[in-house]
């Protein structure tokens, strides 16, 4: 008899994904096989010297430019940011673990592929990708997801990112890039090792949250 409890994962149509035009995506979505192929994982973030508006839409993703990468490195336990003369060093261990992020399948990567980055050569799991088949909620913000689960959240946003980056603040990018990577992160391991996350159902410190069982080993 199948279990009862044992996490539901429904497969979508690729028009259900219509923010992520641009976006490979297997008709499997569990992410089983890629953690049993990967020892070691990439939290990765990736912040832009553009916003989606000023290039055409997020059929133009390609040209938003990186202004700041950041990640999370399983084996060295270390975050490390990288410019945009940087990014081929990103490039290549992205292509040696697994990636992980939120919605990097429908930004991050895309995004790096002007630089090299060949989406056939990534395993990439994308946290939103398997929180919104989990649930059948499109758009799940990761500040929902972070406050629900850890109590936190991000200390900024991508617009806030893009400001800094036409005024020069590289270094309040960086701490930005590290804290969203941090946080990813978090939230990635706290599934790992208590098999659900908590989604917060509403904005402000008093809203709803909403268990959700997750597989992420």
């Amino acid at each position: 008899m199948a279990d009862s409890k044992a996490t539901t994962r429904i497969k979508l149509a690729l028009s259900f994904w219509k923010h992520h035009y641009n976006v490979p995506f297997s008709e499997d979505i569990s992410p089983s096989s890629l953690f049993l192929k990967h020892r070691h994982f990439l939290v990765l973030d990736i912040e832009t010297q553009k916003l989606v508006q000023e290039v055409g839409g997020w059929d133009h993703v390609d040209k938003l430019g990186v202004s700041v990468a950041c990640a999370y490195d399983s084996k060295t336990d270390q975050f490390t940011s990288y410019l945009e003369t940087e990014l081929p060093k990103l490039i290549e261990l992205c292509e040696e673990r697994l990636v992980v992020g939120y919605n990097i399948r429908g930004f991050d990567l895309p995004v790096l592929v002007p630089y090299g980055l060949e989406m056939k050569r990534v395993d990439a799991f994308d946290i939103m990708y398997d929180l919104e088949a989990l649930t059948r909620q499109r758009f799940l913000k990761l500040e929902y997801v972070a406050r629900g689960t850890l109590g936190t959240g991000k200390s900024a946003d991508g617009l806030k990112a893009v400001e800094w980056w036409k005024a020069g603040e590289i270094q309040k990018i960086i701490d930005y890039c590290i804290q969203d990577v941090r946080v990813t992160r978090d939230v990635f391991q706290f599934g790992r090792q208590n098999g659900f996350v908590k989604i917060q159902r509403s904005e402000g410190s008093d809203g709803t949250v909403a268990q959700v069982p997750v597989q992420w080993n």
